[in-house]
């Protein structure tokens, strides 16, 4: 009788008895998580909240300003002098007469004082200047925080699809390490009733040890990656949706020509763009500076009214009115005179800001060509791993049959196992690696918004099928097998 020999390739989803029942969350759940809660973005939007808050801060250098002052009072006033050298016994210069020091009594009466006071600039450099380079900074704040948005639709769908990846890679390994661990018992019974050598026994285990260790990477991973995301959106995901059918649609860019990809860049990357505004702010602080040594010229306006009741002075009921110009000339101010260190820092940090705006742009360029050439060839990728796969497992096909028949050995078909689920977990890998690169070309542009989410995924579902189980049966021609999901088609 011929002994059958059976090795099963299993590949299934991680734990479905548990994550079956649990609803997986979608790319868009996590992104509006992520919104939410992440300490980075919301940092980056307080921050240009705060920064355009200079805006009316500034302008406030250039209107008018006013002051009210009252106050209301009760004085009692006591003199009892009657000359400066009465009763001292001094005899008075010859034509001397007496000086009255004032008149005497005891005087209670109420004092009233009001006045209201305003002045607007009339010329004021300095002040026009710092107002335009106010409103330079909030440009690059409100800049900075839409990259700040652009820079968390892409983490987070690059720490979504990383867990994805290693779950896939997990099952991958899991799969392995089953079909290693029956290759290893069908090897223990062969050698038992003398078939083969004690060589092909540990080979077999040694295949098996390996992929042992493989699965506690592969979970370690897995485990990671799902805290990397908890990091970012402050909460821990059971089960994510993933690719529908296992595949992502493959989309080049359009326009298909890079070129136009770095001239949108050079337009519309946000992170560019604050840039050359923060270098803007830095150019009219500068010319602020130097034009605070300018003359400045304000117009001012004062009401004073002053009313007593009856003072040693008699009563006093007086109102006064003054309109005028101020104009201020600097001459000499904190010894610095007219070439101050505040002009020569903010020189230096105007340098500073076109400094990083020429490197901001230099890595925009980069991004966007990278991206997009990355983009490219993971497409080339993805398909010529399914072709891989595909003549992965026709030669597993055919090591198998061989096996059976006693021309190949029991380390062939393993490796040739290990060729196969290779090749799966390259497709997965490049699939995602596509999908991050599609966003970071976007990100690149200036393009990338919550709306590229969305179409991404309705790439997801939450019924993801477990991979189909393969099955060889040794004797006879009839080897049952189903293609592995995504093997085939397009």
């Amino acid at each position: 009788m011929k002994k059958r020999m059976r090795i099963g390739i299993t590949l299934s989803l991680l734990s479905i008895s548990s994550l079956a029942l649990a609803k997986a969350a979608d790319l868009m759940q996590v992104y509006q998580d992520a919104f939410n809660y992440n300490p980075v973005f919301l940092a980056a939007k307080a921050n240009a909240e705060a920064t355009m808050q200079g805006v009316p801060i500034a302008r406030a250098g250039l209107l008018p300003a006013a002051t009210a002052t009252a106050n209301d009072g009760f004085n009692d006033f006591n003199n009892h002098s009657v000359s400066n050298l009465a009763g001292t016994g001094i005899p008075l210069p010859s034509g001397s007469t007496f000086t009255l020091e004032g008149n005497t009594g005891t005087f209670r009466y109420n004092q009233q004082y009001y006045q209201l006071a305003a002045d607007q600039p009339i010329f004021n450099v300095a002040n026009i200047l710092n107002y335009s380079s106010a409103k330079y900074s909030a440009s690059a704040a409100m800049s900075t925080f839409n990259y700040a948005l652009q820079t968390l639709i892409s983490t987070t769908a690059t720490a979504y699809f990383t867990e994805l990846n290693a779950e896939d890679n997990l099952v991958y390994v899991q799969a392995q390490k089953q079909a290693n661990y029956e290759a290893y018992t069908e090897a223990q019974q062969k050698f038992e009733v003398g078939l083969i050598a004690i060589t092909d026994v540990e080979q077999a285990r040694a295949q098996y040890d390996t992929q042992v260790a493989a699965e506690i990477a592969a979970q370690t991973a897995v485990t990671n990656a799902k805290e990397s995301l908890r990091a970012i959106t402050g909460v821990y995901y059971e089960k994510l949706a993933s690719l529908r059918d296992n595949k992502a649609p493959l989309i080049p860019p359009k326009p298909i020509d890079v070129n136009k990809w770095v001239q949108t860049a050079d337009k519309q990357n946000w992170s560019l763009i604050a840039a050359r505004q923060t270098a803007e702010a830095a150019r009219k602080t500068v010319q602020q500076d130097q034009a605070g040594h300018l003359p400045t010229l304000y117009g001012q306006a004062t009401y004073t009214g002053n009313n007593t009741g009856t003072s040693a002075s008699g009563v006093v009921d007086t109102k006064d009115a003054y309109v005028g110009v101020q104009l201020v000339v600097p001459i000499f101010q904190n010894g610095m005179g007219f070439v101050s260190a505040t002009a020569k820092q903010a020189s230096y940090l105007y340098e500073a800001a076109l400094q990083n705006r020429n490197n901001t742009y230099l890595s925009t360029v980069t991004a966007a060509r990278q991206s997009f050439n990355n983009t490219l060839s993971f497409i080339s990728q993805v398909q010529a791993d399914k072709e891989t796969i595909k003549a992965s497992q026709l030669a597993l096909d055919s090591i198998v049959d061989a096996y059976q028949v006693g021309t190949k050995t029991m380390l062939d078909v393993l490796n040739a196992q290990q060729v196969l689920y290779t090749a799966w977990s390259a497709y997965s890998t490049d699939q995602y690696s596509y999908i991050n690169a599609s966003i970071a070309l976007k990100q690149a542009a200036g393009t990338l918004s919550p709306l590229d989410l969305q179409q991404i995924n309705t790439w997801l579902t939450e019924n993801r099928q477990p991979f189909t189980t393969i099955q060889y049966a040794a004797g006879g021609t009839n080897i049952q097998r189903s293609p592995l999901a995504g093997a085939g088609g397009t």
